[in-house]
């Protein structure tokens, strides 16, 4: 019976020495932690002020084409025979 008990010991004696006496995986310290919730903060201001000018950018861009489809709507009805407030009721 005592050779039982060594063998089952021995593995239970690998695994303590193993993971640090604590029978658990040791806690890295708390300094990496402050600098990497600073990094991963910083690198989100970035990520979200690069999607608002890009998103102000198209915006931009969507008001001036709207624009320039306005001028040339009032520019081809201008051009038309009839113009635009006359049309089919004039002899």
């Amino acid at each position: 019976m005592n050779g039982s008990r060594a063998g089952a010991a021995a593995p239970a004696t690998w695994l303590s020495s193993c993971c640090n006496q604590s029978g658990g995986t040791p806690e890295p310290p708390e300094g990496p932690r402050v600098v990497q919730a600073a990094v991963l903060g910083v690198l989100s201001l970035l990520v979200l002020c690069g999607v608002l000018f890009l998103g102000g950018g198209l915006l931009l861009r969507a008001q001036g084409l709207t624009a320039s489809l306005a001028r040339e709507r009032r520019a081809s009805r201008e051009a038309e025979p009839g113009g635009a407030s006359g049309g089919e009721d004039d002899p």
